[in-house]
């Protein structure tokens, strides 16, 4: 099941990854009551798992650490497309390059 698609930002790429208003939060394991959680998500074909934390404030869901460093490592570039999909309780993160439109 499919949680989000977003297209990358330079501030994805910087600072943290906002996750968009139409993003499952269902689909997420719940903050009960927390304003961070970390969720483990596999990058790529290769299956690289990285714990990510992710931050509830304000109502706006966004990774945090964990991410910028994963979105440097794997070189990704404002304009491509990521998405996130959860299968049998395990995320994976796909990455899909903006200049192949």
């Amino acid at each position: 099941m499919e949680i989000f698609i977003k297209k990358l930002t330079s501030v994805d790429m910087e600072r943290q990854l906002e996750l968009p208003n139409d993003t499952r939060r269902e689909a997420l394991p719940p903050f009960n009551g927390s304003r961070d959680i970390v969720i483990p998500i596999t990058f790529g074909h290769d299956g690289v798992e990285v714990d990510v934390h992710c931050s509830c404030r304000e109502g706006r869901i966004a990774f945090t650490r964990g991410w910028v460093e994963i979105a440097r490592n794997l070189s990704f570039n404002a304009g491509d497309f990521v998405a996130l999909r959860e299968d049998n309780g395990k995320y994976k993160m796909t990455v899909r390059s903006g200049s192949a439109s």
